[in-house]
């Protein structure tokens, strides 16, 4: 009946224990059913040799350690004591022994309370009671008030195995796993545990892996409030709970990354996908209405348009001489237009004299010349620059439009080869996350400017690679400052109509849950993580949490704006300084045509 239970359990390989001598046809019977098995002689006085017995035999039979005790209920005892105390140091360990061993210890029901009474920490253990009258089988249940025996049906152990160990039919049977939760630092998004603020995101994918693995969990936050930083191989935060083994899992949006994976399992598939982005307040709009006509172009624009009304004027008025030369049938024997010529034409003079710019600048006004000339290169010159007007003119009013008619928003910067250029931003990010070891590794010359920018301010203001994130988003709120981050903080910028994000192409990373390494609950996780993600169950929890920001409704000015007058008013002082221009040329006109005229007979 043994060796068929353990055929029926799958048991391909057994540690026996014993205290008689063992039956040698008990050993060819399992031979016989091809299952390998190591025995060992005990005695309740043997407890350090037990230790090294246990700790050998399970780097031979890892992942999966099946004790087998034959032996009186004290001993018994003993060896599950000691199978605890290798859990205890399982840090040092391969396998956690405490969940995936197996043992059934034979003996009688009297051996049930002395068990349940030694407060073992290994989870599946069954007792097998042998007599000539029937077989029972009492497993290792977790029950809302504690743990506790229960009756097996022994006959549908054949046909249904798992109900000797129910680890293997009910997930993790209600087992308690120590969790670790990092604080969260946003106003919204969050769930209260423990009279602590922990992602809501995090804790509702922890819900659905416990409820389909079936365990329960105690949420306890990391020693230290951050991600985690290896000093000397030694990690601190959340990632130094999982190397140290003072938690089973962490349920927190810890980025994936090599550094990392020397200390954790991170779970697959990931949760969501991550960049950088760059956190800051949106600057006040400028309120200087006063030269609101010159906003459309910028100064390099005018300074160009100026010199290319200088240089065109001067073409045409050369153009303009040049043609009366050649037009002229009266010269003298030096080549020179005769006197009496020049002053029979004073009837034109006026047109002559006009500088060739008030046509060009009316033509940027939009507005025509009364001269039509029949000189080719006049024309040519003319048809080019109203090309050139047309095209200026048109932008120019459609951007005084808008300027008019909605609220244009300029960023202060719009990559991070200008972030690291503005002398009055500060920058900054949590030296903890993620973010410290993509810049330690980055080639990108923009990114590394603004690494060498946070490093030159941490001399005289540490708080630029400060660990708390709040800190961080204080100072944004103030100005002036641009915080680094994951994107997932771009839901803090939707919620508040003060924040603005700057997206980047640096810092591709996933976000996954972790566990500490060789955990043996890695292939059940990863398991049920992809049929959540399959199923679209994952997807859909993660987008309703980034839906959960509050829609904060910023305030819209209607359109098209009705302008008021400080507005325009850099318009009517356009207007009196052009007046004031004009007079003053009429006062030089008279005073030229005064003394000029009489030159004429």
């Amino acid at each position: 009946m043994l060796v068929q239970l353990l055929m029926s359990l799958n048991w391909q390989s057994v540690l026996v224990l014993h205290q008689q001598e063992l039956d040698i046809q008990f050993g060819r019977s399992l031979e016989a059913s091809g299952i390998s098995y190591v025995d060992y002689k005990i005695s309740s006085s043997t407890e350090e040799h037990l230790m090294t017995i246990l700790r050998d035999v399970e780097k031979v039979f890892q992942p999966h350690l099946h004790v087998l005790l034959l032996c009186d209920v004290t001993t018994s005892v003993l060896v599950l004591r000691q199978m605890s105390r290798v859990c205890g140091t399982r840090s040092n360990s391969s396998v956690d022994l405490c969940h995936v061993s197996r043992v059934l210890a034979v003996g009688t029901s009297d051996d049930l309370p002395v068990l349940l009474d030694s407060n073992i920490q290994v989870e599946n253990v069954a007792l097998l009671e042998l007599s000539t009258s029937q077989v029972r089988i009492w497993t290792l249940m977790f029950h809302e008030n504690g743990r506790g025996f229960a009756a097996v049906d022994v006959s549908g152990v054949a046909e249904s195995v798992t109900e000797v160990f129910p680890n293997e039919r009910f997930g993790y049977n209600g087992r308690q796993l120590t969790v670790v939760m990092k604080v969260h630092p946003w106003t919204y998004g969050y769930k209260i545990v423990n009279k602590r603020q922990v992602s809501s995101l995090s804790f509702h994918i922890l819900q659905m892996l416990a409820e389909n693995l079936n365990f329960s969990y105690k949420i306890i936050p990391p020693k230290e409030s951050i991600w985690g930083k290896n000093e000397n191989g030694s990690w601190t935060g959340v990632l130094g709970m999982l190397q140290r083994r003072e938690a089973d899992l962490s349920a927190d949006h810890i980025t994936i990354h090599a550094d990392r994976y020397s200390v954790a399992d991170f779970i697959m598939p990931p949760l969501f996908e991550n960049r950088r982005i760059v956190l800051y307040r949106k600057e006040d709009p400028d309120e200087d209405y006063l030269l609101v006509y010159l906003r459309p172009f910028q100064s390099y624009v005018f300074l160009l348009l100026g010199m290319s009304l200088v240089v065109s004027s001067i073409l045409l008025f050369s153009m303009k001489v040049t043609e009366s030369y050649l037009t002229s049938k009266d010269w003298n024997v030096n080549g020179n237009m005769r006197t009496e010529k020049l002053c029979s034409q004073c009837g034109n003079k006026t047109e002559l004299a006009m500088p060739p710019s008030f046509q060009l600048y009316g033509a940027c006004l939009k507005q025509g010349s009364s001269r039509h000339s029949s000189h080719v290169p006049e024309l040519i010159l003319i048809a080019g620059w109203w090309i050139f007007t047309t095209i200026i003119s048109a932008v120019y009013c459609g951007t005084i439009v808008a300027i008019f008619a909605v609220k244009l928003e300029k960023p202060p910067f719009s990559n991070l080869a200008e972030l690291a250029a503005r002398e009055d931003y500060t920058i900054g990010y949590d030296s903890s996350s993620i973010t410290e070891n993509l810049f330690q590794n980055t080639k990108q010359s923009d990114v590394r400017d603004v690494v060498q920018r946070v490093r030159d301010a941490s001399a005289t203001d540490p708080g630029v690679l400060s660990v708390n994130v709040t800190e961080h988003l204080q100072r944004v709120h103030k100005g002036k400052y641009a915080f680094v981050s994951g994107a997932i903080i771009l839901l803090l910028a939707n919620a508040d109509c003060k924040l603005e994000a700057l997206h980047t192409n640096f810092g591709h990373s996933y976000t996954a849950f972790h566990l500490p390494k060789f955990s043996p609950f890695k292939q059940d996780f990863e398991n049920t993580m992809y049929h959540l993600r399959d199923s679209g169950i994952l997807q859909r929890t993660c987008h309703q949490w980034s839906q959960s920001a509050p829609q904060v409704q910023c305030p819209q000015e209607d359109f098209p704006k009705v302008a008021s007058l400080s507005k325009v008013q850099g318009i009517f002082f356009a207007v009196a300084a052009g007046v004031m221009c004009s007079v003053l040329m009429l006062l030089a006109e008279v005073v030229w045509y005064k003394t000029h005229l009489h030159s004429c007979p």
